[in-house]
């Protein structure tokens, strides 16, 4: 399953399925465009989307370590 992560300081995200890359394209579902969007609640470390074609993603925040 594709992960998709975001920054500690974002809420937004957008990218492209992978898994839709080596799909076929369609006239619903062209290739090379965005197709997971959305937000992540800023205390939210996971979230589940599903692009257009149905593919299963995760969202996942990470922390940055700023140096000392």
């Amino acid at each position: 399953m594709q992960t998709i992560y975001v920054r500690d300081d974002e809420t937004q995200f957008a990218g492209v399925c992978e898994a839709c890359l080596t799909a076929e394209e369609t006239l619903y579902a062209p290739k090379g465009e965005v197709n997971v969007a959305g937000t992540l609640g800023r205390y939210a470390d996971v979230a589940f989307r599903t692009c257009r074609r149905g593919h299963r993603l995760i969202v996942r925040r990470v922390r940055v370590m700023e140096a000392a």
